[in-house]
């Protein structure tokens, strides 16, 4: 059963959330198209803060790789587990079902104590 009364939330949220995922992966392809030619210096943007000057280089190739494998965690987990509306994901995880398997855990832990005290 769902919280919500009709789609149009079920729908809100997907756009929401994949839309932000999407306007990531553009702003880093986006931003990658930076680059130095060899010999050439970077030139400052103008922003000076505490001395410190910024400059108008690329990103890190790590760090822009580091970032596509967060995006792409992001959307595996999606895929996986409910976080867009209604979509339960492949794996059928909700949170009653872990709660009710935690409950008879810890119910079976306690009567194996019950049997010492």
């Amino acid at each position: 059963m769902s919280d919500f009364v009709n789609d149009f939330w079920h729908w809100f949220i997907v756009i929401i959330t994949l839309s932000g995922i999407f306007w990531c992966v553009f702003l880093l392809y986006s931003n990658s198209k930076v680059t130095l030619k060899k010999g050439q210096d970077a030139k400052s943007t103008g922003h000076v803060w505490d001395g410190i000057e910024e400059l108008n280089t690329p990103l890190p190739k790590w760090w822009s790789n580091m970032f596509y494998l967060t995006i792409i965690f992001g959307l595996i987990y999606l895929i996986l587990y409910p976080g867009l509306g209604t979509y339960k994901g492949l794996l059928n995880w909700t949170q009653i079902e872990e709660y009710s398997d935690e409950i008879k855990y810890a119910q079976n832990d306690m009567a194996t104590i019950r049997l010492y005290i």
